[in-house]
């Protein structure tokens, strides 16, 4: 049997834990035309979430664009993934494939063989095109027409929408993409992950998507059906794992989506059977398997950073600037620890937990792995 734990993203027709209420009300605000700002920490499932709403929609005749602004670098940069969505989804449909070739002229399609067998596409400007902020109006008054002359409903994802604010013309990309936004007749989803940036583009007064969207929260998966989820798994795939075995894996890393899939399918590699013993040395292979990643992440901090980043993994508190605890942790001044805070909070590596009130981290593993850079085994 094939191991049915996933390490990327989850593929839309495999077993999904719950999340039945949100595909359900996401997919009823697509059909009224609304735009969402989806939001919650990094890897809790919004990518597959969204892919499986997209799904679900394309099943009923919807045309869905999605486009992921990671790393985006430029203005023109942002214009050309918007096409390039636009060709992708397009291709394989003669009568959508005419239409986006006759109304987004700013960029056209190259369509290149692979040595697989496949076809690759990407994108380059028209001869004609623009260049800057006028490019992506242009670009997305394209969209706006290929929108308008598409019979079907239309549902655009534009995944880590965030990354628009670190280019120099944010408020002008935000201004141009607001204004055609509101005269497209389609359902726009902005998702990321750093939640404190991003709801500050939908929330604050001043901003052009102010209450542009509604916010929509993706929280942890609840403990129980987690933990049944898990056990449903490695039963169905001829490895036996009880509910109290599945819920003690998932606890280990606080019942994070992403890292109970990693850990069960470490676990699930490990042997026959599900035991504590196997549990154990899983959890011991998903931090190994993650320390790059939170390498890298500590290497683009300041020392001071680092040090509050330690001081909460060690010590999750109501009271971040108590003297006690800057004190004990070695943390200097209050307005040391006050910069530190809205730069990590920024980086969605710390928030403030409503519900128990405390300061903590946001990555449960990292939190973990940062324990242990405090603890030598002897």
């Amino acid at each position: 049997m094939n191991n049915p734990f996933y390490l990327q993203e989850i593929p839309v027709d495999a077993p999904f834990c719950n999340r039945t209420a949100e595909l359900k009300e996401l997919q009823s605000y697509a059909e009224a035309k609304a735009n969402v700002v989806l939001f919650s920490p990094r890897r809790y499932g919004k990518t597959s979430l969204v892919k499986r709403v997209q799904k679900k929609l394309a099943d009923k005749g919807a045309v869905c664009i999605f486009t992921d602004f990671f790393g985006v670098g430029s203005v023109e940069d942002v214009a050309a993934r918007l096409a390039k969505a636009v060709f992708v989804v397009t291709h394989r449909k003669a009568s959508l494939w005419k239409s986006a070739l006759r109304v987004v002229k700013t960029f056209r399609p190259v369509l290149k063989p692979e040595a697989s067998g496949g076809i690759s596409l990407s994108v380059e400007r028209s001869s004609v095109a623009k260049s800057g902020l006028p490019l992506l109006e242009e670009t997305m008054e394209s969209l706006g027409e290929f929108i308008h002359t598409t019979k079907a409903l239309v549902q655009v994802t534009l995944d880590e929408f965030q990354e628009i604010v670190v280019l120099k013309e944010a408020l002008q990309v935000e201004a141009a993409l607001r204004t055609q936004i509101n005269q497209h007749r389609a359902s726009y989803f902005f998702v990321g992950s750093r939640r404190r940036i991003l709801l500050g583009i939908f929330n604050e007064r001043q901003r052009p998507f102010f209450q542009g969207a509604i916010n929509y929260p993706i929280k942890t998966l609840p403990a129980g059906e987690l933990a049944e989820f898990i056990s449903r798994q490695f039963t169905e795939n001829k490895k036996k794992c009880s509910e109290e075995l599945a819920r003690k894996l998932a606890s280990l890393v606080e019942y994070h989506p992403y890292y109970s899939q990693k850990l069960a399918f470490f676990v699930y590699e490990a042997g026959k059977a599900v035991t504590e013993r196997e549990i154990q040395q899983g959890f011991e292979k998903l931090i190994l398997s993650e320390k790059p990643v939170f390498e890298a992440i500590i290497q683009g901090l300041s020392p001071h950073q680092r040090l509050l980043l330690r001081a909460l993994s060690e010590e999750p508190t109501p009271k971040l600037l108590a003297s006690s605890f800057i004190q004990h942790h070695n943390l200097g001044s209050v307005g040391g620890v006050q910069h530190s805070v809205k730069q990590l909070e920024d980086l969605d590596l710390i928030e403030k937990d409503e519900e128990k009130g405390i300061w903590r981290l946001v990555d449960p593993g990292f939190s973990l792995w940062l324990r242990r850079q405090l603890e030598e085994k002897v």
